[in-house]
């Protein structure tokens, strides 16, 4: 019993909704840290421009994707990039240290800038925007039906019913 509505895939406007607003989260923050104080965009860069890519997609989400791996198909653009980002497929449960990061990552990603984006309004308010349109997006359309079955953010009738055949057992 499938309570996927995204296992057909993903369409091109859902995956420009996310990649615009993801990256104009990461240019905006970007260009506000460095015009406040320029040293400060290395963290940034490397906690976000490598976390998403080099931890989250190859180790944590992506691996763990059924999407990718039974119909071809991603949020990213190309979905053959995930793929050659990733080593192997990884079992559904997520190990503590994995969600911690993965937290770690999504919090860090709007938060860190903020200090730096008060001293430029307009680039604030585009951070903000691009913010609630990423998380918008994800939180209320993508977590209600994500096949990432142990991601603390889903929310589809798939993980209750993956847990309640576990109590069963028990």
């Amino acid at each position: 019993m499938n309570h996927c509505t995204l296992a057909k895939g993903f369409s091109l406007k859902e995956k420009l909704f996310t990649q615009m607003s993801f990256w104009g989260i990461f240019i905006t923050g970007i260009a506000g840290i460095f015009l406040s104080d320029p040293i400060f965009v290395i963290p940034y860069v490397l906690i976000c421009g490598y976390g998403f890519p080099g931890i989250i997609q190859r180790h944590i989400v992506c691996p763990r994707c059924p999407h990718l791996y039974e119909y071809g198909d991603c949020l990213q653009l190309p979905p053959k990039l995930t793929l050659m980002l990733i080593k192997k497929q990884k079992p559904p449960k997520f190990r503590r240290w994995e969600k911690i990061v993965f937290l770690f990552i999504l919090i860090c990603l709007p938060v860190y800038p903020l200090y730096f984006l008060f001293k430029t309004p307009l680039l604030l308010i585009l951070f903000i925007l691009f913010s609630a349109l990423y998380y918008g997006g994800m939180f209320l359309h993508f977590c209600k039906a994500c096949r990432v079955s142990d991601c603390p953010f889903n929310r589809t009738k798939q993980k209750v019913l993956i847990h309640k055949k576990i109590l069963e057992k028990q």
